[in-house]
């Protein structure tokens, strides 16, 4: 899954590069002074970070599933 970047480019980012920003996130949004504007962008920028990590979750559990049925397939045959 690729990600906007803020010039504006799309850029592949890994799952636990969006674990990291995801938790800047929450450290910024922990304090009580940050301005709305920024608030608004910010869980915005988490709602989409948090879509990646479920598409990766769900990736890779996918691929370990269809490894297991091809490990199993091969010892039943």
């Amino acid at each position: 899954m690729t990600t906007e970047t803020p010039d504006g480019t799309e850029s592949e980012i890994g799952y636990a590069d969006a674990v990291g920003e995801l938790d800047q996130i929450l450290d910024e949004l922990d304090d009580d002074s940050i301005d709305i504007d920024v608030l608004s962008e910010r869980v915005e920028r988490a709602a989409e970070l948090i879509a990646i990590c479920r598409s990766r979750i769900h990736t890779a559990n996918t691929q370990v599933a269809n490894i297991v049925n091809s490990l199993q397939t091969d010892v039943v045959e």
